[in-house]
Order: C-alpha cells, then sequence, then structure tokens
C-alpha cells in the first residue's frame, strides 16, 4: 500500500512539473538580435568598451553612451588609465565613430574634493557603470568605484568612488558626486573608508510631502564591496538622495 502511495505521489509531482512548464513557455515572448544589420562600434584595445552601455535621446539625437573602465583618457592624459565614457551617434554617423566625453575634471592625477579629501584617480575605471535620468532631457549618471581618497595626503588611501553627473547634452559643466565622504565627519573612514560607490547607480522620482513637490534624486543601491573579505561589515548598501543637484 505504501509502495502504491509513493508511486502515485510521484506521478502527482511530475505531472504538475510538466503542468508548471507548459505554463511558463505560455506566457514567454521571445526576440531575437538583429545579426544581419547590426550598428556596431568599437574603442580602444584593452579599454574594456562595452562594459557599460547606456542609450540616450536628446534634441532629436539618439546616442549610445558606452563606458570604457581601463581607457586612457584623451582629456587626462597624466592620469594611468582613468577609464572615460564615449559618445556614439547612432544616425549619420556611416563611420560609426565615437567620441571621448571631456567631463571636465582636468589633467591631474590628484584632485582636491574636500578639506580632508585628495582624490588619486589612476585606475579609477570611470565608466563602470552609467545611469540616466527617466524623463525628457535626462541627466546622465557615470561612476568610477575605484575613485580613492588619500586621506590628509598620507599613505592611508580610502576608495571611497566617485561620480560625475553629466547634462543631457552631453556637453559642458558635470557634477562631481562622492557619497561617501563629508567634511571633516568624525569615523568616517572606518563606516564607508572601502565603500566603493558607483558599481550600480539608477535614477528614481521621489516625492517630498514638506513642499508638496516632486524631485529627482539620485539613488545609489547595492554598492559592492570588492574588499569585502577585509571589512565585510562595511558599506554593505548605500542609498543616498542628493536633491540639491536637480
Amino acid at each position: 500500500m505504501r509502495k502504491r502511495m509513493a508511486h502515485f505521489q510521484n506521478q502527482k509531482r511530475s505531472l504538475l512539473n510538466v503542468l508548471y512548464v507548459y505554463l511558463s513557455v505560455s506566457v514567454v515572448h521571445s526576440y531575437n538580435i538583429d545579426l544581419e544589420h547590426p550598428i556596431v562600434f568599437r574603442g580602444p584595445d584593452s579599454s574594456f568598451f562595452g562594459y557599460s552601455v547606456l542609450e540616450h535621446y536628446h534634441d532629436n539625437t539618439r546616442w549610445v553612451l558606452v563606458g570604457a573602465p581601463k581607457a586612457n583618457s584623451s582629456h587626462s592624459s597624466s592620469v594611468h588609465t582613468p577609464g572615460a565614457v564615449f559618445k556614439c551617434r547612432v544616425h549619420g554617423n556611416p563611420e560609426r565613430r565615437c567620441t571621448e566625453m571631456d567631463l571636465g575634471r582636468g589633467n591631474k592625477p590628484r584632485e582636491s574634493c574636500g578639506k580632508t579629501c585628495q582624490g588619486d584617480r589612476d585606475d579609477e575605471w570611470m565608466g563602470v557603470s552609467l545611469a540616466r535620468q527617466d524623463k525628457s532631457n535626462g541627466k546622465i549618471l557615470a561612476c568610477a568605484h575605484r575613485w580613492k581618497n588619500v586621506y590628509y595626503d598620507s599613505e592611508l588611501i580610502l576608495p571611497h568612488g566617485y561620480c560625475s553627473i553629466i547634462p543631457p547634452t552631453l556637453q559642458g559643466r558635470t557634477q562631481a558626486l562622492i557619497p561617501c565622504y563629508e567634511d571633516y565627519k568624525q569615523k568616517y573612514g572606518e563606516e564607508h573608508g572601502s565603500c566603493q560607490a558607483g558599481i550600480a547607480g539608477v535614477f528614481t522620482e521621489v516625492s517630498s510631502s514638506a513642499f508638496s513637490m516632486f524631485y529627482f534624486s539620485l539613488l545609489l543601491m547595492h554598492v559592492i564591496l570588492l574588499l569585502s573579505l577585509l571589512v565585510p561589515s562595511y558599506c554593505l548598501e548605500v542609498a543616498l538622495s542628493v536633491r540639491d543637484m536637480f
């Protein structure tokens, strides 16, 4: 009797599995990539060109923005492989040419970033992530999670991570964002020293009840700590609203 019951239960499970697979397949909509008429953009060798990709539309022009986090920068030639973000026009570009964007950070390997902050841009991986504000004339977020703060110009190096907010025109002045650094904040090195913010980023819309209006704010979320074996308890997740920048 027990054997019959066990056999019946196995048959029931098999029928349920078949039904589950059938229902799953029935709601799946597949598509294929056009391999016959692709638009191909190429970047510098060994630059990780294509590590991040983003579509952007502004002023009746469609762009593909491409991160190359191991590239040398023509705008920062004194910095060792800081990475770069390229803009590639989709239409009216028969040569499929991509142009490096000038993020306005100058040509110095070190940059002043606060009262107790001296930025080190070597191997910062700019372009490791890209995000766009989901609206017309949306701004762009480009990040470099390996950007480092050489604390008090000493041997204490804190990989905070750095992001640039780029205007929708893809030209002009950018805004710097260092989520894990605050001037004179005590113990920020202990709490956020290995934050590496910017591995992932997204814009989100939030409502402010105090002013009854909407703000677009930046949410840096699910920041992955590459040095988690060394500091497993620090900076597992960062969520930061930056209303003043918009």
